[in-house]
């Protein structure tokens, strides 16, 4: 196959003769039929394997992934990654120690994440996969709060014109104290010099680990306790602190995304003044995003849409300029038993896109309650992105009719 970084290999397109730059080896077929220059030109379409990592799926990089990047890009990474071991011993998360004999390290990776106002991140993830259970875990159950109950308790404060305000909690994980013993290997391209056999005792939870999410809730349900909050029964996301005058202050908690309103500013404000003296907080001001919703006020009204979120996940799909559809499903659509051969790239597929329907249709999306558990295969799930472009349409046209008016 020829040299597609070599001057002379590239294929004179326009010569009569039927061979690639004359070389009577490299025979140019129709591509119906290989060839030199088929194979050329698909090199030409086809990304190599050293090509820089998709921007669009910053998620699935690898450490190896940012030693690709411009040395300005690698800067900014490997800061954020400093940031995060900065953050694991600021909380004491670790210590040093040998392994015990008959005991195995947990391994690690880095995830990155692209934050929607642009801030890098990086986090130092256990693969929770290789704990023992039994050993290494117990119990790993972690409420969350549902988003019926975001929806009901936003749909509340917009009734009672409350004021919706935002938290982040830095590093939540790092909080919830372990009841076991585990160690975990040292970050690779970050091992200490000299102590490169040692392992990470870890003393409190990080991302990864099985029981990770169930150790935070429990240190953020002794705090709110501590602060005059209760969780209800019915959903345990949802903590509630009642002043003695009978104001009540609401605070929902999904995992380090928090949200706290009620009727008395005032006592909104001391709460959660008091929660951030407990946590490392970012103080988002008033809530705009919460799980990837975003929340608009305008007009004395709340309004909810998952937009970026499903931008984003057309532009992974490769359904940005998709076609048009005014259903979820077409009509008189009956689903068939799958005969095809469910390899493990298709079954992949079909995976992130039912996840990303189902995250859209809990969220904002209740159109696609129904339709959503039907398609048996990734391509007549994709259809659903082709109705969404057609509900942006008509979304946007409504806006701008609203505002000629």
């Amino acid at each position: 196959m020829p040299d597609a970084n070599s001057a002379t290999s590239v294929p004179n397109l326009g010569q009569s003769s039927n061979t690639v730059d004359g070389d009577p080896g490299l025979t140019a077929k129709p591509a119906t039929e290989g060839g030199a220059l088929w194979e050329y030109l698909l090199s030409k379409a086809i990304p190599h394997h050293d090509e820089l990592p998709d921007p669009m799926n910053v998620r699935e990089w690898t450490h190896k992934d940012i030693g690709k990047l411009s040395a300005e890009d690698q800067r900014a990474w490997r800061k954020a990654q400093f940031e995060e071991l900065e953050a694991l011993k600021k909380r004491n998360v670790y210590e040093l120690a040998d392994l015990p004999h008959g005991r195995k390290a947990i391994k690690n990776r880095w995830v990155f994440d692209l934050k929607s106002d642009g801030r890098k991140k990086a986090r130092l993830v256990a693969k929770g996969f290789s704990q023992v259970e039994g050993l290494d875990f117990d119990e790993i159950f972690s409420p969350v709060v549902r988003f019926e109950s975001v929806r009901t308790i936003l749909a509340l404060a917009a009734l009672e014109k409350w004021k919706i305000e935002g938290l982040d909690v830095k590093s939540a994980f790092l909080y919830g104290t372990l009841d076991e013993e585990l160690y975990m290997e040292q970050p690779q391209e970050f091992k200490v010099p000299g102590k490169e056999h040692k392992v990470l005792c870890l003393r409190k939870a990080i991302y990864g680990l099985k029981q990770a999410a169930r150790a935070w809730w429990h240190e953020l349900d002794k705090s709110l306790k501590a602060l005059g909050f209760s969780h209800l029964y019915a959903d345990a996301g949802i903590f509630v602190a009642k002043h003695a005058d009978g104001t009540m202050v609401i605070m929902l908690a999904y995992v380090d995304d928090i949200i706290v309103t009620g009727p008395n500013t005032t006592l909104v404000a001391s709460k959660k003044k008091l929660f951030m003296d407990k946590w490392e907080c970012r103080d988002l001001g008033e809530c705009k995003e919460f799980l990837r919703m975003r929340i608009d006020y305008r007009d004395g009204k709340t309004y909810l849409d998952q937009v970026p979120y499903l931008e984003k996940i057309l532009k992974r799909f490769g359904m940005a300029d998709a076609k048009v559809a005014q259903t979820p499903l077409p009509t008189g659509y009956k689903p068939e038993p799958f005969d095809g051969t469910a390899t493990a790239a298709l079954r992949s597929q079909y995976q992130q896109v039912i996840g990303s329907l189902l995250y859209l249709m809990l969220g904002t999306r209740p159109d696609l309650a129904f339709a959503v558990e039907v398609p048996n295969d990734a391509f007549m799930a994709l259809r659903f992105f082709e109705y969404f472009h057609g509900s942006f349409q008509r979304t946007h046209k409504r806006v701008d009719e609203k505002t000629s008016r």
